[in-house]
């Protein structure tokens, strides 16, 4: 059995890190009404923005006139141990399915969302993480390919989007999906037929997967 999850919002507490973010502005001294200015690059037509520290602090640089050598450098040391933003249900929910079968497969601008894996420390307690700003299904069937798996393995994908959960299932019909929608999400959409099941959190998940085995 083989595992795809995401990251935000499933692994991570992502609200609660953009608030630990919001601070690291304020103790510096960046008026939130700028970061918000400059959050996301204004050339990017992506139907889904994606945040970047580095293009951030570039924009402010370049357009507010802003110093952000010291920022830069305090920003790499605010963000290097974030495992206080795991979910309290991960590490059970690792060993449970055992951590050997679980990829990571994230959404997002890889520099910064691999900053955030490291910090948190995913990237040591499961078999493999990647980052991508595309299609997750293209993502997994990388995984699938680089890792030698069968197709026949019984395989799950889990996430909290449902437009990544549809993606999976168009193209791998026989994938187990799990659309986890958490409390402390920043998203909770509705679920569709792509969905195979709706958990709120991951011990829900396990018992579902154990039942599978």
């Amino acid at each position: 059995m083989k595992i795809f999850i995401d990251f935000d919002d499933v692994i991570f507490n992502t609200k609660k890190f953009n608030l630990y973010l919001r601070d690291f502005y304020d103790l510096h001294g960046i008026d939130q009404e700028l970061i918000q200015k400059h959050y996301y690059d204004p050339d990017d037509n992506s139907k889904v923005k994606l945040f970047d520290s580095e293009g951030l602090f570039s924009r402010l640089e370049k357009y507010e006139k802003i110093n952000t050598k010291n920022l830069r450098e305090n920003f790499t040391e605010y963000i290097k141990d974030l495992s206080s933003f795991i979910f309290d249900d991960v590490e059970n929910f690792l060993i449970g399915v055992g951590r050997e079968n679980v990829y990571l497969v994230s959404f997002g601008l890889p520099v910064f969302q691999n900053e955030k894996i490291t910090g948190a420390g995913i990237n040591k307690l499961v078999s493999g993480c990647i980052v991508t700003r595309g299609l997750k299904s293209e993502a997994v069937q990388q995984v699938i390919t680089k890792m030698n798996i069968d197709h026949k393995e019984k395989m799950i994908f889990i996430d909290d989007r449902v437009e990544h959960v549809e993606d999976i299932k168009k193209v791998f019909h026989d994938m187990t999906t799990l659309f986890l929608c958490r409390k402390e999400g920043r998203y909770c959409d509705q679920k569709n037929e792509y969905c195979d099941h709706e958990v709120h959190n991951l011990k829900e998940a396990q018992e579902i997967i154990s039942k599978m085995k």
